[in-house]
């Protein structure tokens, strides 16, 4: 008995906490969205989320929040920090790198290439010839084209992360032993810093 009256005074708690909340939103509507204008674009997408994680942070029992206003703003500016943070994680090359870099692209003769872009080139080559397919798609994935981790490489080809490590360590090595590879480097480094 004394179960059931203690779970209707958390649900009554609760139905309360929804219905200030809403009416606290309906309310709030026009200035938020306003307020949140100041500080640059309003994400639609954004400002939905942040209703959502707000309001069932708002029904967590035992959880008190009491400026609606303080907490909806600063959960609404973290979420666009880490939207902003994903999207810096990704580079958007100009609309011909593929042509100057990818391997079809033999008619670009090497004049149209920068210094770096024969460098890259020219490693990648490198190990390709030298090492085996699976170990150069390792070595890709790792520092070309996705950046994956080693635990995600590891999923991927399923061996072990540490097997994975030692394969694209050996690589590394022979990249940074290689002799021309590493002259061509320090003149690339010193070319831009005397410009």
């Amino acid at each position: 008995m004394y179960n059931s009256k203690k779970y209707k005074v958390m649900a009554d708690k609760s139905a309360e906490k929804e219905r200030l909340f809403n009416e606290w939103f309906t309310k709030s509507y026009d200035r938020l969205r306003g307020t949140l204008r100041r500080y640059g674009m309003l994400d639609e997408d954004n400002f939905h989320d942040t209703y959502l994680f707000v309001r069932r942070q708002v029904l967590v029992p035992g959880k008190d929040i009491t400026d609606y206003d303080a907490y909806f703003i600063g959960c609404y500016k973290k979420a666009a920090l880490i939207k902003i943070k994903r999207e810096n994680r990704y580079a958007h090359p100009e609309d011909d790198f593929f042509l100057r870099c990818g391997e079809e692209a033999k008619f670009l003769s090497e004049d149209d290439l920068n210094g770096c872009e024969r460098l890259v080139r020219d490693i990648l080559r490198f190990v390709r010839q030298k090492f085996s397919y699976e170990e150069y798609r390792m070595f890709m994935l790792r520092f070309y084209e996705a950046q994956f981790s080693f635990k995600a490489l590891a999923e991927c080809m399923g061996i072990s992360a540490s097997a994975i490590s030692q394969k694209v360590c050996r690589i590394v090595d022979a990249v940074r032993t290689h002799s021309g590879f590493a002259w061509r480097s320090q003149m690339l480094a010193v070319e831009s810093f005397m410009y």
